[in-house]
């Protein structure tokens, strides 16, 4: 009876853990803490991948868990539509180097940081937020939120907001006015000029 007893209590265990995983909110954390995992690889060995290893090290990572199209889009938001495809196509790719070279060049260090994931929020329209913490050992955590949505049976990210500050809304913002002001053109050398500033201005291994 014991005996019994026990397996039925290591099934239930083995069930809860299985269903957490393949959970609609356990699929959208596991997306968050693989991008966490990258970071804290390349955090852990900054100096010997230094930015170009760093970066070749986040690429992918950041190329299947961030539905780049969709965050382009909405970016341009009421400019989008006045692109052609190549046009479209050039920001996409762009928009994809600058977002990894700006996490290969922020996450550069190692001072015993982690990731804590505090919690998930359903949201309208199936996405979800998931919520976590960068802790630090010198400064207090920092907190980030992912934006999370479904598509064809995937989770990407979507928007990152750090300490309550949406970097998608804040790029949209910048990017109209230089569109306005300067054109579609001068966005795209902007863009090229910041990829290249961010990698000149990390420390060489």
């Amino acid at each position: 009876m014991r005996a019994l007893t026990i397996s039925i209590k290591h099934f239930i265990a083995v069930f809860l853990l299985f269903y957490s995983a393949c959970s609609p909110a356990g699929e959208a954390v596991a997306v968050v803490e693989e991008l966490h995992a990258a970071l804290l690889n390349v955090m852990q060995q900054a100096e010997p991948l230094g930015f170009q290893g760093r970066y070749d090290t986040l690429a992918p990572v950041i190329q299947s868990r961030f539905d780049t199209p969709l965050i382009a889009k909405v970016i341009l938001s009421r400019y989008w539509d006045e692109l052609d495809e190549q046009q479209q196509n050039r920001f996409i790719e762009l928009f994809k180097r600058l977002s990894i070279a700006t996490y290969a060049s922020r996450f550069d260090d190692y001072s015993g940081e982690s990731f804590k994931t505090i919690s998930v929020e359903e949201l309208k329209k199936g996405r979800q937020l998931v919520k976590t913490e960068l802790i630090s050992p010198k400064s207090k955590p920092v907190r980030l939120e992912y934006l999370m949505h479904p598509n064809e049976g995937n989770w990407y990210i979507i928007s990152v907001i750090a300490d309550g500050v949406n970097d998608l809304s804040l790029k949209r913002a910048e990017y109209a006015v230089i569109i306005n002001d300067k054109g579609f053109d001068n966005l795209i050398g902007e863009l090229e000029k910041k990829i290249q500033e961010l990698g000149d201005s990390s420390p060489k291994s």
